[in-house]
């Protein structure tokens, strides 16, 4: 979704480029328009949930209560209230927008949103954020404590009931079931030692030490092809080689879907929490790369629970 102000005001008569922003900013249809962006436009982060036990009642009852505000775009009007949330409707997804009024040392204060997306369709809870200036940050927790936050609102006034993700094993089931993807170890811990990689713009780079031995074994390729024996010796380290990296720990994982070229971290067990933390890298673009990076991840979670299935038959039939 793009902003497009065509039609929506009349500004030609504003003398200075200030009184057409003042002008533009004081109606409340192109602050609706704003708004409404809010629930469409990309955002940096976000983190998926299970639910389940979705009651539409208590979301009515709370709209009947006044518990929550209610965005209708046709109504032109737009609705910020830190007091509490802003529901919106849209097909098969619930909305709830969280405005929080930050403000720094020197008194200047900022609007900050944060999204609940409900999808009823695949019973997932999306929680969305951008980050947010190091100045209007209380604590180095802040975004745990904010998800934290609307997490037990969402179970406390909707009883949601939401369970954490495992996306740990979904990325191991796309590392050994899938070649359209690129899966670059950030950081990996392997029998309690840690191995880190900065270089975050690089698509080929891999861990250190797995690099120099991939250089190793290419560079003695002579050495390694004089015999069976020497064969065997390159055959055993590649093989060592790969169980390092599919059996290794990666906390930290970059991402490269390959049709697309759309890059997204997974940060694992955010802040010592069960639930993993999404990173959008690069430019911002359309509200299609997390949509795009939704559907691919939830594929794979529902493919890698088929297969979980199918196993735990086949040896129940054993």
């Amino acid at each position: 979704m793009t902003l497009n102000f065509t039609d929506c005001i009349d500004v030609s008569d504003d003398e200075t480029i200030d009184d057409k922003f003042k002008h533009i900013l004081d109606s409340e249809s192109i602050l609706a328009m704003i708004e409404e962006y809010e629930y469409k436009k990309p955002y940096r982060h976000f983190c998926y949930f299970k639910y389940s036990d979705l009651k539409i009642e208590k979301i009515e009852e709370m709209v009947k209560a006044e518990k929550v505000n209610v965005f209708d775009k046709k109504g032109h009007k737009p609705i910020d209230d830190p007091e509490k949330p802003t529901i919106y409707l849209l097909g098969e997804l619930i909305f709830l927008k969280f405005t929080y009024m930050l403000q720094n040392d020197t008194g200047n204060t900022i609007k900050y949103v944060m999204l609940a997306v409900i999808d009823k369709e695949n019973q997932i809870l999306e929680i969305r954020f951008d980050r947010v200036g190091i100045a209007y940050k209380n604590s180095h927790t802040y975004y745990k404590d904010k998800i934290e936050t609307i997490l037990t609102y969402l179970k406390e006034n909707i009883y949601l009931e939401i369970s954490d993700i495992d996306f740990k094993a979904v990325v191991d089931f796309m590392k050994s079931e899938r070649d359209d993807i690129t899966i670059v170890a950030q950081r990996m811990t392997r029998n309690g030692t840690t191995a880190y990689l900065e270089a975050y713009e690089d698509e080929a780079s891999i861990i250190p030490i797995l690099g120099e031995l991939d250089t190793f074994i290419e560079e003695q390729k002579e050495l390694f092809d004089r015999d069976n024996n020497t064969k065997e010796i390159r055959e055993k380290l590649q093989a060592f080689r790969r169980e390092i990296e599919i059996k290794s720990d990666m906390p930290l994982v970059k991402i490269r879907m390959d049709e697309s070229g759309i890059k997204f971290g997974i940060t694992h067990n955010y802040k010592d929490t069960e639930y993993s933390l999404f990173m959008l890298y690069g430019e911002l673009v359309g509200e299609e790369m997390m949509s795009s990076v939704k559907e691919y991840i939830m594929r794979c979670y529902k493919d890698l629970r088929a297969a979980t299935s199918a196993d735990t038959i086949s040896r129940e039939k054993v």
